[in-house]
Parts: C-alpha cells; structure tokens; sequence
C-alpha cells in the first residue's frame, strides 16, 4: 500500500510539473503573439504613413477652401464699398415727392462718375446732399435739375419761367411729360424768383404738390451734387430719360406787375 501510495504522489507531482511547465509555454506564447502584434511589417508602416499624408492633405486643402471663401468675400465687400464710396449710389425713395417718375419704395442707380466729368444738365434726375440746417442737413434727396448756374428762376402759379444770362426775357418751361399734377397756383413757393450764382442748381421734384425741395431751402452749390440718376431696378426696371425738360413754349412772358395787381 505504500508503495502505490508513493506512485500516486509521484503521478501527482509529474502531473502539477506538467501544468506548471504548460502555463509557462502558454505565457511565452502569448508574449510573441502580443509582440507580432505592435510589430508592424514595412508594407504595413508605408500604409500608415500614407494615410497620415492623406489626412494632412484633406486637413490642408479643407483650410485653402475656407480661406478662399473668405477671400472672395472680403474681396466682394472691398470692391462693393469702393464701387458705392466712387462710381454709383444705389439708394431707396422714401418719399413720394418725385410721383410718377419714381415712386415711394423704388430702388435706383445713380451714377457718381457722371458728374465727375461733366456738369448737370436740365431735366437730369439728380441726387444731392440737401443743405438745409436741421435734420434733413446732407441727408440724400433726389429731384430734378431745372434751373442752371447763372440763370433766373421765376416760378409764377407754379409754372416755371427762365431767364438766361445775358438775356432780357423768360421763357416758359415745358414740363408737360414728368409733371405729376397741375401746382397749387396760390402756394407761395409757387411764386418766387431765384437768381442762381454761378455754381448752383436748381431743383424740383416731379410732384410739385408734395415735394419738399430748392422752393423751401434755396439752391444747391455744384459741390453737393452728388450722382445722376441712371435707372430703377425696384419696383420694375426703368432707364430714366433725363433730356424731357430741356423744351420751352414760345409764348410771351406774362406781365407780372399787372397780374400781381390784379
């Protein structure tokens, strides 16, 4: 009995060597698998490198693309103030004060460079910084160019007469195709003269019944016209014909005495 008792814990002690020596095999092989893992091959390393390229790339070209929008961007607004500051005014009419040619809401275009290089002429449709003290003082008006530096202007029951330099006689002006409506004859910014320097204009707007213009606060020095205007693009499209005022009637200048007196 003893000796099979011995056997058995011999069997006993193979079998614990036998297990302790698996585990250690088992261990050993888990390190070189763990370590064939975190080891990379070279096809492997160039396949990484390259996508970290291409993630670099993608980041790089994502950068160019917003720059190139704000660039476009920046530029736009640059070139959109400079276009506005220099070479048009583009503007909205709050007023009805030049009824039908342009009317309350319009939006218009009016042209900086076209009294750059040249002077304005009767019947243009102008905008001008207004020179009345007060809260209107500079403010944007738009109205249209009637009397000329050096001229005479008589308005009398609101039709409009004009003396030139050097001339005797007024000539009355024919304002049949912008006139809005008949001017009230008996308002007396109706009835006044203007004798104009040699830098001013004088302007009117197309509804003489509702417009607060040159009658109210006297002429405007060729310094603060600002623009021609050159069409409206809202509400609908129209090119401003600017030559329909430059036509007088042929008939004889009233005699104002008398007629004041009577």
């Amino acid at each position: 009995m003893s000796e099979n008792s011995q056997e058995t814990e011999e069997i006993k002690f193979d079998s614990e060597e036998s297990t302790v020596s698996g585990t250690d095999s088992a261990n050993k092989a888990g390190a070189k698998s763990k370590g064939a893992k975190t080891q990379m091959t070279p096809a492997e390393r160039r396949a990484k490198k390259k996508l970290e390229r291409e993630r670099k790339e993608e980041n790089k070209s994502t950068g160019r693309v917003i720059f190139e929008y704000v660039r476009v961007v920046v530029i736009g607004a640059l070139i959109a103030f400079l276009l506005c500051k220099f070479v048009i005014i583009n503007a909205e009419v709050p007023t009805g004060s030049m009824i039908p040619t342009i009317n309350r809401g319009d939006r218009m275009i009016g042209l900086r460079l076209a009294y750059t290089f040249s002077t304005p002429k009767r019947g243009d449709v102008a905008i001008f910084r207004c020179p009345e003290p007060g809260r209107d003082y500079n403010r944007l008006f738009v109205k249209r160019v009637i009397g000329l530096p050096g001229e005479t202007v008589k308005l009398y029951k609101g039709e409009v007469w004009i003396k030139s330099p050097g001339e005797d006689e007024f000539r009355r002006l024919d304002e049949t195709e912008y006139i809005y409506e008949t001017p009230k004859p008996d308002m007396s910014v109706n009835n006044d003269e203007w004798v104009l320097g040699d830098d001013e204009y004088f302007l009117m707007g197309d509804n003489r019944n509702g417009s607060h213009d040159c009658r109210y606060f006297g002429p405007v020095t060729e310094d603060r016209m600002e623009a021609k205007v050159i069409f409206k693009y809202y509400k609908g499209f129209e090119i401003f014909k600017n030559d329909v005022a430059v036509r007088f009637y042929t008939d004889e200048e009233p005699d104002w005495q008398n007629e004041q007196d009577n």
